[in-house]
C-alpha cells in the first residue's frame, strides 16, 4: 500500500523529484496519525501533497525549466546577469538576492573567510558563490532532496571549477540523524529556512540537529523567515525559542537582520 501511495504522490510534476526517502517518511506519518486508513483514494494523496508542498515544494518558481539554458551561458562566460537569473529561479534565493553581497560580508566578519562549507537544504544557495568575494578557493559540500535541484548543482559545480569552486551536490534527508552525522567537517555550515519545516510538533528534531552538527564545524549560520509565505511581516521575527536552546546547550550567538530573513551565527566551540 505505502509503495502505491508513493507512485501516486510523485505522479505529480511537482514532487517527482523528491526523493523516495522523503515521501515515504511523510507518508508514514500521515498513516501513523490516522491508523484508520485502510484504502487509497483522492484526498490521501492530496493530503499528504499538502504536507509535502508546505515543506518542500512551496519555494520554486516556473522558471525552473530555464536554468540550464543559463547555464550554458555560464559556461562560455560568468556574468552577474546569469548568476541573478539563476538565483531568481527559487523564493528564497530570490528574497536573499538583494541581500546576498552584504550578508556574506557581514557573515564572514565573524566566521572569517571560509575554505569549506555545507550547505543543507541548499536549494539553488550554492549559485550564490560569485557574491561570497572569496580570494581562496572553497570547497562546497551541498544537500538537499530534490534529485533534479542536486544534478543541477552537480552540472553547475563542473562549470565552476576554473573559477575557483570545488563543489559536490547529494541527496540528504536532515530527519535521518545518521545519515547526517557523516557529513564532512567544515568551517560553516549554512542551516538556511529549514528548521522551521522540521519541527512541526516540537523543537525536539531541531535541537538533535544542531547537537549532531556542533560536531562538524566550527560556525552554523541558521536562518529563520521573517514573512509569512502570504508576505506579510511577521509580528514577532526572532525565535526566542531557538536562542533559549542555544543557550541551553551553551552554544553563544551572533545576529544578523535582513527585511526577509533573520540570521544566527552561532559559535560552536
Amino acid at each position: 500500500m505505502i509503495n502505491k501511495i508513493l507512485s501516486e504522490v510523485k505522479k505529480h510534476k511537482k514532487y517527482s523529484s523528491i526523493s523516495d526517502e522523503v515521501v515515504l517518511d511523510e507518508i508514514k506519518k500521515h498513516l501513523k496519525s490516522n491508523p484508520n486508513i485502510t484504502s487509497i483514494d483522492k484526498q490521501l494523496i492530496k493530503d499528504i501533497r499538502k504536507e509535502l508542498h508546505l515543506s518542500y515544494a512551496s519555494f520554486q518558481t516556473k522558471k525552473k525549466s530555464q536554468r540550464q539554458k543559463y547555464l550554458i551561458q555560464i559556461r562560455e562566460k560568468l556574468d552577474d546577469e546569469l548568476t541573478k537569473k539563476l538565483l531568481l529561479i527559487t523564493l528564497s534565493t530570490k528574497e536573499r538576492l538583494n541581500d546576498y553581497k552584504k550578508l556574506y560580508k557581514e557573515i564572514f566578519k565573524i566566521t572569517q573567510p571560509p575554505k569549506t562549507i555545507v550547505d543543507l537544504a541548499c536549494g539553488l544557495n550554492p549559485v550564490s558563490y560569485p557574491y561570497m568575494g572569496l580570494d581562496n578557493k572553497l570547497t562546497y559540500h551541498a544537500y538537499d532532496i530534490d534529485e533534479d535541484d542536486i544534478n543541477f548543482l552537480n552540472d553547475y559545480f563542473d562549470v565552476m571549477k576554473k573559477h575557483g569552486l570545488k563543489g559536490k551536490a547529494e541527496i540528504l534527508n536532515l530527519r535521518n540523524e545518521t545519515k547526517v552525522s557523516k557529513i564532512p567537517k567544515s568551517d560553516i555550515i549554512f542551516l538556511f529556512k529549514i528548521i522551521d519545516l522540521l519541527d512541526k510538533k516540537d523543537h525536539k528534531t531541531s535541537e538533535q540537529l544542531i547537537k549532531t552538527l556542533i560536531k562538524k564545524t566550527e560556525f552554523i549560520v541558521a536562518s529563520f523567515a521573517t514573512r509569512t509565505l502570504t508576505r506579510k511581516k511577521m509580528n514577532f521575527p526572532k525565535r526566542k525559542w531557538f536562542e533559549l536552546m542555544l543557550e541551553r546547550n551553551n552554544l553563544k550567538f551572533k545576529i544578523i537582520e535582513k527585511d526577509n530573513e533573520i540570521y544566527y551565527v552561532i559559535k560552536t566551540g
